[in-house]
């Protein structure tokens, strides 16, 4: 019985006996911590190409480009009339993170750049520096914190074809200059700016165009800094209004590259601001009053007989139709939903002779009076269709009234 047994199993120790001289030939252990180790290998390269796309994604999501334009075609009466593709701007922008942030303004003027027509230029480029959230440090290049205009000056912003005159010949915007900025909030209502900067160029002062001239846009000279800032307040107990006031104050003794024009002359501005919106209704003022100290120096020197005080106002009032009559507002199925069609009315006068300096002749054409009215569709918040007429006068009554037309945009980074 015993021995018929031992010889039944005999096949099954055979087969016992083979498959383990299979495993001392391939060790099912080693082999799969072998193939584990690859697999390692294969799934860190994978985390490594993970990585490094979510890193190249995360770059690409600090980058913002925006900017704006603005189409514009002018026809004074008996006089000139021109279309003009007035400015073309780009937005560059980075974020580095732990609050610190790359800014940049470009922008082409007039479509075309020779021989003194057109310009290309880099309006801002400013590192800001958030240090917390109620203060800040901007370096580089910074827009002049004077006025409405200099610092919202997308056409989107604001009513007319064409800027405030006031905003351009005693602000006068756009306003560039290169140094440190200080920015900050002193409490939910009240915000303000500090920033010491490069001076002017008194050479270039004139007697109608004011202190425009005097700009520096390449390299300008530091030999003559300026100080300048503002500060904004807006009362948590009446809803829209916004109260501003900036100032200015500066050495005219600066040039590009330091070719300073060695005149002693420098230039205090004190500007009054403010912004009221009604609902329906939205006023807007500006008061603008400037001294130029040296300026009999200056015209002396340059023959440029700049005066030595300067003032202008300007009011307006925009009036959003849409808001206003309800029947006129477009409904939630049309074409532009949210659409606004605004009139507005603006009254400006400015003087760039206000007070003649010693030595110095009057300039009538510098007194000048101006009523603009108009209409300006806003299809969507960020681009609009504009029309407006200028009556425009002066001591000479000579001015030549004009009809404006245009289009804008913002694009948003």
């Amino acid at each position: 019985m015993n021995t018929k047994t031992t010889f039944s199993l005999l096949p099954v120790s055979a087969a016992l006996a083979a498959l383990a001289s299979a495993q001392d030939a391939v060790d099912p252990t080693a082999e799969l911590e072998r193939v584990n180790r690859k697999l390692d290998v294969l799934y860190a390269e994978l985390e490594d190409l993970r990585a490094g796309a979510e890193a190249d994604a995360g770059d690409a999501s600090r980058l913002s480009i925006g900017g704006y334009g603005e189409y514009h075609a002018n026809f004074a009466q008996d006089s000139s009339k021109f279309t003009d593709p007035h400015r073309f701007v780009v937005y560059l922008g980075y974020d580095f993170g732990d609050g610190i942030q790359l800014v940049s303004e470009t922008e082409i003027e007039h479509g075309f750049v020779k021989d003194g027509d057109g310009e290309i230029s880099i309006e801002q480029l400013y590192a800001d520096i958030t240090v917390n959230e109620t203060f800040g440090v901007r370096l580089g290049r910074l827009l002049n914190p004077l006025g409405i205009i200099n610092q919202r000056h997308e056409p989107t912003t604001f009513s007319g074809v064409e800027r405030p005159n006031l905003e351009k010949y005693l602000v006068p915007s756009t306003w560039s200059q290169d140094g440190i900025g200080l920015w900050g909030r002193a409490s939910d209502e009240v915000t303000w700016e500090l920033q010491l900067t490069t001076g002017l160029d008194g050479s270039g002062f004139s007697a109608k165009n004011g202190i425009r001239g005097g700009r520096m846009k390449e390299r300008p000279g530091f030999s003559d800094p300026a100080l300048s800032g503002r500060l904004d307040w807006r009362p948590s107990d009446t809803e829209g209004l916004r109260l501003g006031a900036s100032f200015y104050s500066g050495g005219g003794d600066n040039g590009d590259q330091g070719s300073n024009p060695d005149v002693d002359s420098r230039v205090d501005i004190l500007a009054l601001d403010a912004d009221y919106d009604l609902g329906s209704i939205e006023l807007r003022g500006v008061l603008v009053k400037s001294h130029v100290s040296g300026a009999d120096d200056l015209n002396a020197a340059f023959g440029n007989n700049v005066g030595e005080e300067q003032l202008g106002w300007y009011l307006q009032a925009d009036w959003h139709l849409f808001q206003a009559f309800e029947g006129l507002a477009p409904g939630e199925d049309a074409k532009y939903p949210d659409s606004d069609l605004v009139a507005f009315v603006r009254l400006e006068e400015y003087d760039t002779m206000d007070k003649v300096a010693a030595g110095g002749t009057d300039d009538p054409t510098a007194d000048r009076q101006e009523t603009t009215f108009g209409l300006g569709y806003w299809l969507t918040p960020n681009f609009v269709i504009k029309a407006d007429y200028q009556a425009l006068d002066d001591a000479t009554n000579d001015r030549a009234n004009q009809l404006n037309l245009g289009i804008g945009w913002t694009l948003l980074p």
